[in-house]
């Protein structure tokens, strides 16, 4: 693509042959040098031009794209939810810019940016898989050719996993007696099931079959519906709990609806029980909802359970996500012997069937 510079007077001029026709383009300086940069940069806009088309796909323009006509139907909803998050934060980043223009260089300074504002591996990663997911569409849409957030070396932002420490009994009762109405059941499902927070907080009726101590997920991580047993006390906590009329839901408030927001419901009851804790002068450490989880999978491990059931009981999509629990227990524990696994009767996983209430 042949291309020069000459001046009109003090200011320095381009002229570029593209695509069959010239272009002519004022540099706006007298400067030779950056005269030079200007050319260099109006060479590339002209080329992705005739290669891409006039009306080039803007950064803001995928987003949008992505998010109505593509992600709807390529990944579950709280995906998307936090994949439109996650867009939003990278947004003053990238929006000045078409998709053919984002690189190597750009997305290696977005994950910089990022790091320097404090903003951890985990949800770098997380807006690098959203970014990703745009870029991608935007390759078969023809309007760039690379996907430089896919090929980003996640190595660079490897998650630095913090340590597990599961929850007293004595602080779960603490902010348990904090919690309103039906979220105190909830919560304490939660503590005695293991189950993820959704799980939990979307469960209905339909998905408990009370006579046979089983309660079905059908909305899972993995996409994989599940079944596990109930220990007695857990039955029992849910046949005494009040159904409203009209509603499925297990666990509801007001006119029946569902708990939307668990976490930070969560994190609101615990700031509770620590400044009551602080005020009597007892022992408290806050946790996360989400270590209600960890705690359940700790102590399954030291009363016997077998790493494999375990890991079925969670919904892990594979052992390995279990193992990190192994550190917590004595050598030998939650290991698979070949013979029968060390698990309750009452407490052993099951394949997912079909339950009713």
């Amino acid at each position: 693509m042949p291309a020069n510079l000459y001046k009109r007077g003090a200011v320095w001029w381009a002229r570029i042959q593209a695509g069959g026709a010239e272009h002519r383009r004022s540099l706006r300086t007298s400067d030779r040098k950056e005269a030079q940069r200007r050319l260099d940069q109006i060479k590339k806009e002209v080329s992705a031009a005739v290669h891409f088309g006039e009306s080039r796909l803007t950064w803001k323009a995928a987003v949008v794209k992505y998010l109505t006509e593509v992600g709807p139907n390529a990944v579950k909803p709280g995906t998307l939810k936090r994949y439109t998050v996650s867009l939003g934060q990278v947004g003053p980043f990238l929006e000045s810019l078409c998709v053919d223009q984002i690189g190597r260089k750009t997305i290696s300074g977005l994950v910089s940016a990022r790091s320097k504002a404090g903003t951890s591996n985990a949800t770098i990663n997380r807006d690098l898989t959203a970014v990703s997911a745009v870029l991608g569409a935007a390759v078969e849409w023809g309007a760039c050719e690379t996907n430089p957030a896919r090929d980003y070396n996640r190595r660079l932002t490897r998650e630095r996993r913090e340590s597990i420490h599961p929850p007293a009994s004595a602080d779960v009762e603490a902010v348990i007696t904090r919690c309103p109405g039906m979220f105190a059941s909830m919560v304490r499902f939660l503590a005695y099931t293991g189950c993820r927070q959704e799980e939990a907080a979307g469960l209905t009726w339909g998905q408990v079959n009370l006579k046979a101590g089983t309660v079905t997920f059908l909305k899972t991580k993995t996409s994989r519906p599940r079944t596990i047993r109930l220990e007695p006390e857990t039955v029992a906590m849910l046949t005494a709990l009040p159904r409203f009329l009209g509603s499925d839901a297990v666990f509801w408030h007001g006119e029946g609806s569902r708990y939307l927001n668990v976490a930070s419901r969560f994190r609101e009851m615990v700031r509770s029980a620590q400044k009551s804790a602080q005020q009597a002068g007892t022992p408290f450490r806050p946790f996360r909802c989400h270590d209600l989880r960890h705690g359940f999978a700790i102590r399954a491990l030291q009363d016997g359970w077998d790493i494999y059931a375990l890991s079925k009981h969670l919904g892990h999509s594979s052992v390995k996500t279990t193992e990190i629990y192994l550190g917590y227990v004595p050598n030998g524990v939650g290991t698979k012997t070949g013979t029968t696994i060390a698990v309750s009767p009452g407490l052993q996983p099951q394949e997912a069937t079909k339950s009713t209430s």
